[in-house]
């Protein structure tokens, strides 16, 4: 155990080194390996389970990277270290590695380990490595039993529990139904799997499996036949029963069957007997049945047949006897006695009797039961003659099934039926021959059909040839009759009567071939008439054997299709050639006219270059050349059929040209002698093939080559008979008498003879002889064989004389003589001729094969694998040697390969063949001296090489063998570097050479690779990165100085390779002036080069800070001790220029734009050199760091520092909070960024270090992210009060927001933004943190409430986040966003991991998330009440989410999404959005929540898009939740919403609403504009109802009707008047004086018709004044039916101006209406002009019309009232009122008027007055 203070050194050392650096430190050394995962398990917050996962797939890819490079060994070490197996890795690694040579080398490793263990489990292995195929090929398995099996490999299946490993197989198999694991599950499990998972279908094939016959179970799968071999025990049945609920009934009828029902069945003896009856297994469970009350089930139903069957006991039915007393007795009875026998039949019929006497009193009814005396009658021995008698006197007749009887013996006499019918009979009934009177006739003649009188008398005659005898099978006698009967008619025979007679014979076999016998006498006709009949018996062969061909095809169609037919028979069978068959087609076409002659057969071989079968055919049936000419084009290789055609054009051509010759000669001395029908089947003119068939025979025994060529031999005949004596056998003891022996000439026995003949005539045939004569000397007769056939006998004899002692020793040399020379074919026939039984066969047989036919394939591998087999048995014996010790003999026999390697193969490519075909026979395994599958490997790099330098192939058994140095030195100095590569990787020797070898080589040729593939190249071969760093400093310094560009990268890949493999310090090369030199050939370049130049960055930018975002997470100390500024060295510095101090400005810069601090405070201390931008950052640092202060500040800096304007801080927030939130730091503490009482102000000090790293940070030019990333840590970690160390060093943003949120600090949305923005967080992980937060916001109120007392009467708000509401100030995290459709997005994914949560509540499948594995840690942080909140002794009970309170917070997720999508016009998010609350409106409204209903349609404001929330609402009532207190702008868009949809929609009760609504809004506009339509409406009604003809019927009805427009004009105009619509008021106040006018006279004239005694019930008409369409309308109703208030009312209701002359002219002086002056005077004023108009107008009425006096009386009124005394008098004086003038004359006026004369008679011009 590590003491605390040693875990911490521990964990403080592995500060700012990456993850896996650690891991495989840790791993490697096999040290603090539970520390690690401890460590970085805390790190990362997950517990150390889960986090030792993630530590072993680290090392398993360091191992793979370690064994890629063949470092086993390390490999080996490190999974030792981790405590994994290493055997199950390194086996899985070679199964899964694509190199087969990487995979071969790994198996090598395993095998060396512990051979005979890794012999032992590769099986095992190979089993696991299946199982995790197949595993990794179900990726649904893997997802469900991820808990169980996290990683799939061979060692978590290995370590599994075995019980748990079968559970996984079973799954696995049904998963992807591998046949190939059937074999390794139990059927319990199996059984338990289909249960668990209601696999009733399967269930059943199982039960069916069982019962299926024994025939049918090869037609069955796999799995079924499994189910036939497992039988179903019981506890698998009581598994079932336990876990089955709903079983089928096919199932259920299955476990009845046997003896298994389930819990509702089990007590229904129903259900019992009719599932066992079902299944015919009653007499299986009898015992079962026993147990059931089965007999009183049975007879309270009524089943009493049912009692009779076995199944029912008798006791049972004992037991039951009282209750049925007469028919259980009877039962019982039945039961009890057997009615086959006669005592018990008796008894039974008195049981009966008795029965019936108990249940039918009296004896009339006894004798009703006719049943009761037929009984008697079978109880006393009845017979059926007294059947008969019985039947007729009792009273069975009414018995139905006796009936029949009783009828047949009414029917039929007793005696027996008439006999069959005689021969006589019928001879009389069908051929009228009466037999009786032919034999009365012939007095008792024997009447036969042999009878010649009787033959001659009714036999018909005929007359017999030699066919009749034919076909009765009597050939012989059929010729003798012909022969006979043709000497009797013509004298003589010719040739031409016996060929008809053949012909005749020919044609019967024809038509009768399938009857054999008629045919072979029909053959043996022809030839005793000596006819040649082999073109018939070849036709019926091929009838007979072949398929039969198509009807009408001709002789030649009929030919081809037998012989395609052969070919097919060929195909189906290439180890027997149809000769009989093709010889009698052949026989046939030869015989053919046309002289074509079969070619398919022919085809068939030449597409098959079958030479040797074409040879036999052309010369077995002699066919023409033309024919194998023609057969050319059809040959695979066409020159094989060329040569072919030249090979037979030159063989025997004068034996051929002979042959036809006499074939010819035949032929035409046949054609002289007969005639075309005579020469038909002669057997002396056949063809050539019998001479063709015997020359075969004779030649059978021979060689084709023999064939083809004669050589002349010895006469070995000769030899052998001087060779023969009587001597007797000598045994040859030893090499000194077998030599003695040999070369002596004395004559010895026989076979000793024969051996010395056979050396003298170098004929090894003689020896095999000998070896028949001596048994004793086989072996020395086996040696003399061998040495003479293969040539080395010369050799044999004369190691044989200096080793006379050592005997094996020649023998060995002789056998590798034999080889080396390639004589493999004599050593295997050899031992095959001499020593049958001996393994040794097994090796030369390889050598054959392999040497000789260049055989490779699996069966000449089998050889070898044998004669291996054989050598570990120790089972290998050589002839004449003694005993060799296993690995004396294996080497001996290793030298014969590599002998045969060497000597016996023309090409590398044979030798590859031959070496791939040793290393498949697993030589290896057995064997270790040679290990061939590296020779193999050897060969395939260096086979040319091998050859060429002459290497000697036995001296390569040993691995440290010179002639492998001396070949890999070959290839070294030839340049051949790729394979002297691999040989030394194959033979593990340094690489290092040959690889600096190979660069330095193409460095001089001028070629220089990419650094990747030099790398690479490193990587592959396990090179010490040192050896690239000296190739490329030394290809740097052989640049020239015009090539500096490529010294510059040359030197920047060896600091790189330095730095990428840790090698400083290092005592070979100094990295501090490698990179001085790098950066001057930097500095050398020119400015404007064609493509950018890379800059070199330093290992903590490249390694850390680029996987940190490039995010400055380093105080300035540790930067500094990064960089190393303290040890750096140059010896030799060279002075800038001004140009290279430009660009090393420039260098710095751009290395501060890129945030690489360390490499430009390097680069500072190299050069002494600082730029403005980095003395700016570091001292920002420092200040920052507290390391000095801004007194220290020198004037300069302070000078520098004074003229930065508080205007230019916000220049490097990208992300702002109100675009400007650096500018808010220095705001008052009173808005809404804080909501605490007190709070702590940062000190002076502070906020002045602030102001200066602002200042400082709006100076630079270059670095802005550096110092950016310094002031938003330092004001963080000011405005939280916390160090800035500690700000700057903590890596994880979520632990600053969350001490944001936690802590009452200044200025939180700006700390949250500087957050951030100095972490460099990517939108969507602001996105994903914001929606946390606002989620858990969302969330968290809905957990306030416990005890429903507790419950307010408003639903909960949100809470705030960072001290802001998040509904009021949401606009202000949405700036805190990048990008809010990311964020609402987000907010969208909680929406859908609600409903995932909903349906986990629920208990039903869900889809599990990111999304909602946070919510679900969020409802359980918050949903346990906290303790403090309860009162004492109260218990903790849990919150659960209600779903009314999942769509509270669904719909807040909802709008606060909507929010986000609107921010940036997301019309896809915004869709979503809508179609999201369209499915949940549906849901709130099943749930009856109004008011979320009416939160949602607010919150998402888009009111025309969501109509359906007012549906809803509206359909069950809730119209007034829309009416509720809202915010300004919401009340606003909400009202032009109602207002659109009523309008829109027109829904029920419309209106009704929509007033509602406006009385809400205050609408006063809207609701007048409502009663000013009613009242139109209400008007409408009436024109519709009561107009007639400008009039209106009046009634009460109309009244109403009036009324009520009344009324509603009234509130109209109320409503106007409270909007202030004056106007629109009066013209409401107009229509509302209208309609009361017509009110009044609607009530006038209901008065004057009530008033009236004439007519009280006659309807009433009053003038409509509310139907005004156009002006003449208003006119006439003006003019002659309304008064002066009356048109004044009218007027302003039409807006039409009323002409009081026409009015007053018509009314009151037409229509003399007085009345009608008085009120136009009351309402108007009159005037002069309207008199005069008055005026004008009479005088044209009086054109028409006849004045009269009352009408001039009106006029003097008028008049009267005219002020113009002028106009007056004139008027007066038109229409001569006499008293006006002279009044007017009298008056004053009178000085005036005398100029004037107007006279009453005097014509006047009316348009002119």
């Amino acid at each position: 155990m590590h003491s605390t203070q040693a875990r911490n050194k521990i964990f403080k050392s592995w500060s700012g080194i990456s993850e896996v650096s650690i891991i495989k430190e840790v791993a490697t050394k096999g040290e603090h390996i539970d520390l690690c995962m401890e460590y970085w398990a805390g790190k990362q917050k997950i517990p150390i389970s889960e986090y030792r996962h993630y530590f072993y797939d680290v090392v398993h890819a360091y191992v793979r990277r370690l064994l890629s490079e063949r470092l086993v060994c390390k490999a080996d070490n490190v999974l030792h270290n981790v405590e994994r197996d290493v055997k199950c890795f390194f086996y899985q690694y070679a199964c899964e590695c694509n190199d087969a040579d990487l995979s071969e080398f790994v198996l090598d490793h395993l095998r060396c380990r512990d051979p005979q263990l890794f012999k032992q489990e590769q099986t095992v292995l190979e089993y696991y490595w299946s199982l995790v195929q197949q595993f990794r090929e179900c990726s649904d398995l893997l997802t469900r039993r991820k808990a169980l099996l996290p990683r799939v490999h061979i060692e978590a299946l290995m370590t599994l529990p075995e019980q748990t490993l079968q559970l996984l197989l079973v799954e696995l198999y049904f998963a992807n139904n591998n046949d190939s694991l059937l074999p390794e599950l139990k059927k319990q499990l199996v059984w338990q799997h289909l249960v668990d998972t209601v696999q009733l279908g399967r269930l059943r094939r199982w039960f069916w499996c069982q019962d299926a016959p024994t025939t049918t179970t090869t037609a069955l799968l796999p799995l079924e036949q499994a189910y036939v071999m497992w039988k179903i025990e019981s506890d698998m049945f009581e598994y079932a029963l336990d876990h089955l609920e709903q079983p089928c009934e096919p199932l259920r009828n299955y476990f009845a069957r046997a003896g298994y029902f389930f819990a509702t069945e089990s007590s229904d003896v129903s259900t019992v007997l009719r599932r066992l009856s079902t299944m015919q297994c009653l007499e299986q469970h009898k015992e079962l049945i026993s147990r059931l009350p089965l007999a009183r089930h049975l007879l309270e139903r009524g089943y009493h047949s049912l009692l009779l069957l076995d199944c029912v006991p008798i006791s049972a039915l004992e037991q039951l006897a009282g209750e049925n007393e007469p028919l259980v007795s009877l039962l019982i009875d039945l039961k009890t006695h057997d009615l086959t026998e006669r005592e018990g039949f008796e008894l039974m019929s008195k049981s009966v009797q008795s029965y019936l006497e108990r249940t039918h009193n009296g004896a009339e009814s006894l004798q009703e039961q006719p049943l009761l005396t037929f009984f008697d009658f079978l109880c006393h021995e009845p017979s059926v003659l007294s059947l008969e008698g019985f039947l007729s006197s009792s009273n069975l007749s009414r018995v139905p099934y006796l009936k029949s009887l009783m009828t047949r013996f009414e029917r039929h006499v007793s005696s027996s039926s008439p006999a069959l019918p005689t021969a006589h009979e019928l001879f009389y009934k069908f051929k009228q021959v009466n037999l009786d009177a032919l034999a009365a006739l012939n007095h008792g003649e024997m009447v036969s059909f042999s009878n010649p009188r009787l033959s001659q008398r009714y036999a018909r005659k005929a007359q017999l040839n030699y066919t009749h005898y034919l076909k009765q099978h009597r050939s012989a006698y059929a010729v003798y009759y012909f022969l006979m009967e043709q000497l009797q008619l013509y004298g003589q025979i010719t040739r031409t009567q016996l060929f008809h007679a053949c012909e005749t014979a020919t044609q019967l076999a024809l038509q009768h071939a399938g009857d054999e016998d008629l045919v072979t006498h029909c053959v043996a006709c022809c030839e005793m008439l000596d006819f040649d009949t082999q073109t018939l018996r070849s036709f019926l062969h091929l009838q007979r054997r072949l398929p039969a061909t198509r009807t009408g095809s001709t002789y030649s169609e009929q030919l081809q299709h037998w012989e395609r037919a052969l070919v097919q028979q060929l195909q189906d069978d290439n180890t027997q050639f149809p000769l009989e068959s093709y010889t009698a087609l052949m026989r046939l076409a030869s015989r053919n006219l046309q002289g074509k002659w079969p070619s398919a057969m022919l085809q068939h071989f030449a597409a098959r270059n079958d030479w040797w079968q074409l040879l036999l055919i052309f010369q077995y049936f002699d066919l023409p050349l033309s024919e194998l000419h023609q057969l050319l084009p059809h040959f695979k290789c066409r020159a094989l059929g060329v040569h072919l055609l030249r090979a037979l054009s030159y063989d025997s051509c004068h034996d051929r040209q002979h042959k036809r010759a006499a074939n010819r000669q035949t032929r035409r001395s046949d054609g002289q002698t007969n005639s075309s029908q005579e020469t038909m089947t002669n057997s002396s003119h056949s063809s050539g093939l019998d001479a063709n068939l015997q020359q075969l025979q004779r030649d059978s025994g021979q060689s084709m080559c023999s064939l083809l060529t004669h050589n002349a031999q010895q006469d070995v005949f000769a030899i052998v008979l001087c060779s023969s004596n009587n001597l007797p056998d000598e045994c040859i003891g030893n090499t000194s008498r077998f030599v003695e022996l040999m070369q002596s000439s004395a004559q010895q026995c026989t076979s000793i003879n024969l051996l010395k003949h056979c050396v003298r005539h170098q004929m090894p045939v003689l020896a095999a002889l000998a070896a028949t004569l001596s048994d004793q000397n086989r072996d020395w007769c086996w040696l003399v064989w061998l040495a003479v056939a293969s040539g080395q006998w010369t050799q044999l004899l004369q190691e044989a004389t200096r080793s006379k002692e050592q005997q094996s020793e020649y023998v060995w040399t002789l056998i590798r003589g034999v080889v080396k020379d390639g004589q493999v074919n004599a050593l295997l026939h050899s031992f095959c001729i001499f020593q049958p039984d001996c393994k040794f066969v097994h090796l030369c047989r390889f050598l054959q094969l392999t040497a000789q036919k260049q055989d490779f394939s699996d069966a000449t591998i089998l050889e070898l694998r044998h004669f291996f087999c054989s050598w570990s048995q120790e089972a290998v014996h050589l002839p004449l040697c003694a005993p060799l010790g296993r690995k004396q003999l294996m080497q001996r026999c290793i030298g014969l390969l590599l002998m045969q390697l060497q000597s016996n193969f023309d090409c590398a490519m044979q030798q590859q063949k031959f070496l791939e075909c040793i290393c498949r026979s697993d030589v290896g395994d057995i064997c270790d001296l040679l290990d061939f599958c590296l020779l193999h490997k050897i060969f395939g790099v260096a086979a040319p090489w091998i050859r060429q330098l002459g290497i000697d192939y036995e001296q390569l058994v040993r691995r440290d063998s010179a002639e492998y140095k001396r070949l890999l030195d070959a290839l070294t100095e030839a340049k051949a570097y790729e394979e002297a590569l691999q040989l030394a990787t194959l033979l593990q020797l340094p690489l290092a050479d040959i690889v600096y070898a190979k660069w330095l080589a193409e460095l001089e040729a001028g070629q220089l690779h990419r650094h990747e593939e030099y790398e690479r190249e490193i990587e592959q071969h396990a090179l010490p990165p040192a050896i690239l760093v000296n190739f490329l400093l030394q290809a740097a310094g052989q640049q020239p100085e015009s090539n500096l560009r490529r010294r510059y990268e040359l030197l920047q890949s060896a600091l790189g390779v330095i730095k990428q493999h840790h090698l400083f310090p290092n005592e070979c090369f100094d990295r501090d002036q490698i990179e001085y030199d790098m950066v001057m050939c930097y500095l050398q370049l020119d400015s404007e080069q064609p493509t950018p130049v890379p800059i070199y960055h330093s290992e903590y930018f490249e390694q850390i800070m680029q996987q940190e975002r490039c995010v400055l997470y380093k105080s300035f100390s540790e930067l500094k001790e990064l960089a190393g500024i303290d040890d750096l060295s140059i010896a030799n510095k060279s002075k800038l220029t001004s140009e290279m101090e430009r660009r090393l400005d420039e260098l710095l810069n751009l290395l501060l734009d890129e945030g690489d601090i360390v490499e430009a405070l390097r680069l500072q201390e190299l050069f002494e050199y600082r730029p403005n931008d980095l003395r700016f950052i570091v001292f920002a640092m420092a200040l920052a760091e507290g390391m000095t202060s801004i007194v220290n500040l020198s004037s300069k800096e302070r000078q520098l520092l004074s003229d930065i304007e508080k205007s230019a801080f916000p220049k490097f927030n990208r992300l702002t909070l109100n675009q400007n939130p650096l500018g808010r730091c220095s705001s008052d503490l009173s808005g809404s960024c804080s909501t605490l009482e007190f709070e702590e102000i940062p000190s002076k000090e502070k906020q002045q270090t602030l102001e200066t790293l602002l200042g400082i940070g709006s100076k630079l030019k270059h670095g802005v992210e550096l110092g950016r990333r310094i002031v938003l840590a330092y004001r963080a970690a000011m405005y939280l009060d916390k160090e800035y160390l500690d700000v700057l060093r903590t890596k994880d943003a979520s632990v600053l927001l969350k001490s944001a949120a936690e802590e009452d600090c200044l200025q939180r949305l700006l700390v949250v933004s500087d957050i951030h923005i100095s972490t460099r967080l990517t939108p969507k992980e602001i996105a994903d943190s914001l929606a946390l937060e606002l989620t858990t916001c969302i969330v968290r109120p809905r957990f306030y409430i416990f005890h429903a007392s507790q419950q307010p009467r408003n639903a909960p708000r949100n809470a705030d986040l960072w001290g802001h509401n998040i509904d009021r100030d949401f606009h202000l995290f949405l700036e805190l966003t990048p990008n809010t459709t990311m964020l609402g997005n987000c907010l969208l994914e909680y929406c859908d991991a609600l409903k995932a949560y909903r349906r986990y509540q629920d208990k039903k499948p869900y889809e599990p998330s990111d999304a909602f594995e946070r919510l679900s840690g969020i409802i359980t942080l918050y949903g346990l009440p906290s303790t403090s909140s309860n009162v004492a002794g109260s218990p903790s009970i849990p919150q659960v989410l209600s779903h009314k309170k999942q769509n509270q917070i669904y719909v807040e997720l909802l709008i606060k999404a909507n929010l986000c999508f609107v921010h940036e016009c997301s019309m896809e998010g915004i869709a979503s959005v809508l179609e999201r609350a369209k499915q949940l409106n549906g849901q709130l409204a099943k749930a009856k929540s109004w008011s979320l209903i009416v939160r949602l349609l607010i919150g998402i404001a888009r009111y025309r898009e969501m109509f359906y929330c007012f549906d809803s609402l509206i359909e069950n009532e809730q119209f007034e939740s829309l009416l509720g207190q809202f915010d300004d702008d919401q009340k606003s868009g909400l009202r032009q919403a109602i207002l659109g949809y009523l309008r829109e929609y027109n829904p029920k009760n419309g209106k009704e609403l929509l007033r509602l609504a406006a009385h809400h809004f205050l609408m006063y506009k809207e609701l007048a504009e409502m009663w000013t339509q009613e009242a139109q409406d209400v008007l409408d009604t009436v024109l519709s109802a009561a107009a007639e003809s400008g009039n209106l019927k009046c009634s009460q009805a109309l009244q109403t009707l009036l009324q009520q427009a009344l009324e509603n004009y009234t509130h109209a105009t109320e409503n106007y008047l409270l909007d202030n619509k004056l106007i629109l008021a009066q013209q409401s106040v107009a229509h509302a004086e209208l309609v009361a006018m017509q009110l009044d006279l609607c009530n006038k004239a209901l008065e004057k018709r009530r008033g009236s005694a004439a007519s009280p019930n006659a309807p009433s008409f009053c003038v409509s004044v509310i139907s005004v369409q156009t002006r003449e309308q208003f006119r006439e109703l003006v003019n002659y039916q309304l008064s002066v208030p009356q048109s004044l009312i009218l007027s302003r209701a039409y807006g039409y101006d009323v002409n009081w002359s026409e009015a007053l002219l018509t009314q009151f002086v037409v229509l003399q209406r007085r009345n009608y002056l008085l009120e136009y005077r009351c309402h108007q004023r009159i005037n002069d002009n309207v008199i005069e108009q008055v005026v004008k107008g009479y005088i044209l009425y009086t054109q028409n019309n006849l004045p009269t006096g009352q009408q001039q009386e009106s006029l003097g009124q008028l008049v009267e009232l005219i002020r113009s005394v002028t106009l007056k008098y004139k008027l007066a004086s038109i229409l001569g009122l006499k008293t006006i003038v002279m009044s007017l004359i009298n008056d004053q006026t009178v000085h005036y008027l005398r100029d004037t004369n107007y006279g009453r008679n005097e014509p006047h011009n009316v348009p002119n007055m």
